[in-house]
């Protein structure tokens, strides 16, 4: 019996291989962090530049400490990779995973093509966990990304006691590649929810099918076209602006709001394309006649929004319809409103067509 006991709490390390309490810990800030919009930000892994603390609305501030986005970097030979992180809230919500809301995931390189191989599950405020195993001892590239509706205060990559872990060593979606960014400025659905996991955000597919950086600049139910937040994204270098915000927008908001947000962003950055997305279509608007009339009043407020900034010689505005980008079966959302994993796919390959 005594044999048994010890053989059965033999078996997790002889079939899954290492354990984390052999792995040696780096501290993720000496790696490479992209996909950050501002250098000057009050947290490391936040969004928002810290100058916009106290002249923006709370709730867009206490957004911009989530991480929706932010993804590591880096390149090792370790046939084991691990992560320890401490989680600003520990939030939870009752319609979307632990593991995209409070978690991270892991992608490698291979033949081109960054490639999902593992999660890492949060338990606590603090949490630990190894998103893979077994693996051969070559050297890698890596992309970790980060929690999507909590912030993160602090993050250690862990790898075999004996391996080396180091930037990356490809110019495969890296900072700093003279290959700018794009900034994406929306709703919950830009900032990630309800993804299975933070991969799953369609800023971060996109991201990964261009090989560029994206800026999440997602605000849950807080992208109502501040005008603050057309100075703040003006100030991003980026290829493309995406704004993506119409949830968020009542047609008022819309009419007192759109007009100014856009032309302050179009004079700022007037060589840059900026797409106006319209208001993905929601399982309601097939029955619920309210909700389709609303919905239609704002696509006629923001397309007469696009057409007056056109005629007033605004050529880089640029105008795409929400008709299919994510289906139209209707079995993209969770909950008829935020998006699955099947809706973030078919939203990102749709808007991959439009803004390539």
């Amino acid at each position: 019996m005594k044999k048994l006991v010890i053989l059965l709490l033999l078996i997790p390390t002889a079939v899954f291989g290492q354990d984390i309490t052999s792995l040696k810990f780096v501290d993720a800030e000496n790696l490479m962090l992209i996909n950050k919009g501002f250098s000057n930000t009050e947290m490391y892994y936040s969004r928002l530049p810290e100058t916009l603390k106290g002249n923006v609305r709370k709730a867009v501030w206490d957004l911009g400490l989530n991480s929706a986005g932010l993804a590591v970097r880096f390149s090792t030979n370790s046939k084991c990779i691990g992560v320890k992180w401490t989680l600003l809230n520990n939030f939870h919500m009752s319609h979307m995973p632990g593991t995209s809301i409070r978690g991270l995931d892991l992608y490698t390189l291979d033949g081109g093509q960054w490639k999902f191989i593992g999660v890492a599950k949060p338990t606590k405020k603090e949490s630990q966990n190894i998103f893979i195993r077994n693996m051969d001892g070559a050297t890698h590239e890596y992309l970790a990304y980060l929690p999507l509706y909590d912030g993160v205060e602090k993050l250690e990559i862990g790898v075999d006691s004996t391996a080396e872990i180091s930037l990356p060593k490809t110019s495969k979606l890296v900072a700093n590649s003279g290959v700018k960014p794009i900034a994406f400025y929306g709703t919950s659905i830009t900032q990630g929810g309800c993804a299975s996991r933070p991969g799953m955000a369609y800023p971060a597919i996109i991201g990964r099918r261009l090989g560029c950086e994206t800026i999440n600049l997602g605000f849950s139910g807080n992208a109502r076209m501040d005008f603050v937040m057309s100075q703040t994204i003006a100030q991003i270098d980026a290829s493309k602006y995406v704004v993506d915000c119409m949830p968020n927008c009542t047609a008022q908001i819309l009419r007192d709001s759109a007009y100014t947000f856009l032309k302050n962003l179009a004079e700022t950055r007037s060589q840059v394309p900026i797409y106006m997305v319209e208001n993905v279509s929601f399982p309601s608007f097939l029955r619920d006649q309210k909700s389709a009339s609303d919905v239609q009043e704002k696509y006629q407020v923001w397309r007469e929004t696009y057409l007056k900034l056109r005629k007033e010689g605004y050529k880089n505005i640029r105008y795409i319809k929400a008709k299919g980008l994510i289906g139209d079966d209707y079995e993209g959302t969770v909950d008829a409103v935020h998006l699955t994993d099947l809706g973030f796919l078919r939203l990102a390959e749709n808007l991959l067509k439009k803004i390539k």
